[in-house]
């Protein structure tokens, strides 16, 4: 698994794809509920009400928390995790922006957590999104939602907004996975030469083989197809998300790592940058904003950041 921080721009792609390197064992958490009941923690009658429950989608569950309760009037937030972590990773924000009475869910996809494994072995994004409908369908959240989509968590978020617009009232991307940097960069890869450095000869793996190779990921994803998939909804004419805001928070490029070529490097910040610059077009109500001291994990490392851009999002 890559490291936990994105070590340089041209392995961002590993860290965002994983999350931010939260480890795919998760033997810390809490024991999952043993049954599908729904389920509310003990807490005294000031705290945050806290939620969860296993949601049945054919055959399989997926494990639904959430912070808060539902608002009138208000919409819930749906909180889609990167490639790897559980949901519990969105607890530095989660449970301070509940308090001022918001209603926060998220889920762990299957594969994930505490979440079961899908049947295919092959999935694409397609797949996530037909699980994550369903889930909303049988917990009854079918409000408008304001999607927050950390890292690969971004690809599913347009797939939603495309198949089932009315569900999605605004967006936040933290530190997004654009759909089209894989290709950018595999394009710029230099031909392979004998006794390469490590860094480039790692940034081949990962285009080359990780992205390919669904059995790498525990989601089973096919991720450059999920990356193709996004890309065509992209290109479809008119903002995909219309006059829904959207704002993308980018967090600041690492240094070169040694030994990566510049002028590969060079390719990478500005395939990030019109990245994120084409997710923010992609709203008549889009903007980018740039985010100082902190790594891909924004909401762990500047947590007032993701939730005030949270809060202009509900405010419309």
């Amino acid at each position: 698994m890559a490291t936990p921080v994105r070590p340089a721009v041209s392995v961002i792609i590993s860290a965002v794809l994983l999350g931010g390197g939260c480890a795919e064992d998760h033997g810390d958490d809490p024991p999952q509920p043993s049954s599908s009941e729904f389920q509310t923690s003990d807490v005294p009658p000031d705290a945050v009400v806290e939620t969860e429950d296993t949601i049945a989608i054919d055959e399989r569950s997926l494990y639904l928390k959430c912070w808060g309760e539902p608002v009138p009037g208000e919409p819930t937030v749906l909180l889609l995790s990167g490639q790897g972590p559980p949901v519990s990773y969105w607890e530095p924000m989660a449970p301070d922006l509940a308090t001022e009475g918001h209603h926060l869910c998220g889920y762990d996809r299957a594969g994930v957590g505490r979440s079961e494994a899908p049947p295919e072995d092959r999935r694409t994004t397609d797949d996530q999104v037909a699980d994550l409908v369903a889930m909303l369908d049988a917990a009854d959240l079918n409000e408008p939602l304001v999607v927050v989509a950390h890292s690969l968590g971004s690809l599913p978020a347009i797939a939603l907004a495309d198949r089932a617009p009315q569900r999605v009232a605004g967006v936040v991307f933290v530190d997004p996975w654009a759909p089209r940097v894989s290709s950018t960069l595999l394009a710029a890869l230099p031909p392979e030469k004998p006794h390469e450095s490590a860094a480039l000869m790692e940034e081949r793996r990962f285009l080359t083989d990780f992205l390919n190779d669904p059995a790498q990921n525990s989601e089973r994803l096919l991720l450059a197809a999920c990356d193709e998939q996004a890309a065509a909804l992209l290109d479809q004419p008119g903002p995909i998300f219309g006059d829904r805001p959207v704002l993308v928070l980018q967090a600041p490029f690492p240094p070169r790592p040694v030994g990566l070529p510049r002028d590969y490097d060079e390719v990478a910040r500005a395939a990030w940058t019109n990245g994120n610059k084409e997710l923010a077009a992609e709203s008549t109500r889009g903007e980018v904003i740039e985010v100082e001291n902190t790594g891909h994990d924004i909401h762990a490392d500047r947590p007032e950041v993701v939730m005030d851009a949270i809060r202009d999002v509900i405010a419309g």
